[in-house]
């Protein structure tokens, strides 16, 4: 008897002492010290909740949550892709993600960016930031060497040849990372093809056959001379510390890289610049997306408590923390953000310069498979430069592919 009342006593300490846990896992393990503030002010407003933040690898992070959840030891709350895209629909489907129009207040997020979050009429997210794309690059190369921010492909080239001959290597590439080699070819898109020339495609009055984007492939592939030596083994984590350190001048990526290399090497001073254009008489624009959300799992133990922590993530105060911490711009409107000059330059992309056509995160052709971003640039590039296929070969991969369940593109 004394036995099993020692064993019910232990299920209440433990029952107890999780009571106030909220579990949460994510792809972006700069957002540690985000969530640490988060429970302190959630602590400061009267609310006990202990958040146990775990961040994974992002190429393994997808395959880990949809295993937990279908398990059901998955966390209370994960980071979740946007929408359209096949693997949170697939989770929403499924049930695995619970929708929050019941719960939170989503007056501080434009239409737009709750879009990236709704189906259905159902939203399933907390938007948390929108993430700008394009080069970044050492300041103190460009001034060392004379170096202006360039205003065509061309003039990008130049840069690049001026450095290799200074013996600074170019660009660092993290070709083992086949989603990288995506963003570098959608961000170069926006501004070579520019958004007139995607619009044409989606509505289906052009192809990827068309030589635009055949010598897109070509600019891509004769750029490699000037990216760091056996750059395909190479990862984000091997550029991060690259750059930071000042092993290469310049990076395709995203804002968010910004807090890592500060991290790494305080004194780095870097600017940015959107993929210029082929011609000058193009405008030049920067690939803008809704990075992804802070979803309600079907796993959740402590629900409560988990729907205090995603109310505060829909609040300017939160978008203060996040952006001020990792440097993003927020998904939440109101906030109040880091006064930094880049900063300050992404915003002013974000507001008045981004591509209102796409075709990677965001774009109509990653909602069915073959998908273009998962099945067809993500492969094809890294074959691309490692010389397996051409230019015209990648092309040829992309109508096939998109032009099985793609109405607009499909052969009469």
């Amino acid at each position: 008897m004394k036995s099993k009342l020692f064993m019910i006593f232990l299920l209440i300490v433990a029952v107890l002492a999780t009571a106030g846990e909220v579990t949460i896992w994510s792809w972006r393990s700069q957002d540690a010290e985000v969530w640490k503030q988060v429970e302190a002010e959630l602590r400061k407003a009267g609310y006990d909740i202990k958040i146990n933040f775990t961040a994974y690898a992002p190429t393994e992070y997808d395959a880990k949550i949809a295993l937990a959840l279908q398990t059901g030891t998955g966390p209370d709350i994960v980071y979740s892709r946007r929408l359209p895209g096949g693997r949170t629909q697939t989770m929403i489907e499924n049930k695995l993600y619970l929708p929050l129009n019941d719960y939170v207040d989503f007056s501080n997020f434009s239409s737009t960016i709750l879009k990236s979050v709704t189906h259905e009429g159902k939203i399933y997210g907390v938007p948390f930031a929108v993430q700008v794309v394009g080069i970044f690059y050492n300041k103190e190369y460009y001034e060392k060497y004379g170096l202006k921010e360039p205003e065509t492909w061309d003039e990008l080239v130049e840069n690049a040849k001026v450095l290799k001959k200074n013996g600074i290597t170019p660009f660092f590439i993290p070709g083992k990372e086949a989603w990288a080699l995506t963003m570098q070819h959608a961000m170069c898109g926006v501004s070579v093809l520019g958004p007139e020339w995607i619009k044409k495609l989606t509505d289906g009055e052009t192809n990827f056959l068309d030589p635009k984007f055949t010598d897109l492939n070509k600019k891509l592939n004769d750029l490699k001379v000037y990216y760091q030596d056996g750059f395909l083994a190479n990862s984000t984590t091997d550029q991060d510390a690259a750059f930071a350190f000042g092993q290469a001048a310049m990076v395709f990526y995203g804002i968010w890289g910004y807090q890592n290399w500060k991290n790494l090497n305080p004194d780095i001073q870097v600017g940015y610049f959107m993929v210029p254009p082929a011609t000058k008489d193009q405008k030049p624009y920067a690939y803008v997306y809704m990075d992804g959300a802070i979803t309600l799992t079907s796993n959740v133990k402590n629900k409560k408590d988990a729907i205090e922590v995603l109310k505060f993530c829909a609040t300017p105060q939160f978008g203060t923390i996040f952006a001020n911490i990792t440097k993003n711009i927020p998904g939440v409107s109101g906030a109040t953000l880091p006064k930094e000059p880049l900063f300050e330059e992404i915003m002013d992309v974000y507001v008045n310069h981004a591509s209102p056509y796409v075709y990677w995160v965001g774009s109509v052709f990653v909602t069915q498979k073959p998908s273009l971003y998962d099945d067809v640039l993500s492969p094809g590039m890294q074959e691309l430069y490692a010389g397996k296929i051409t230019p015209e070969e990648l092309s040829k991969r992309a109508q096939d592919a998109i032009s099985q369940w793609y109405p607009p593109l499909m052969k009469k």
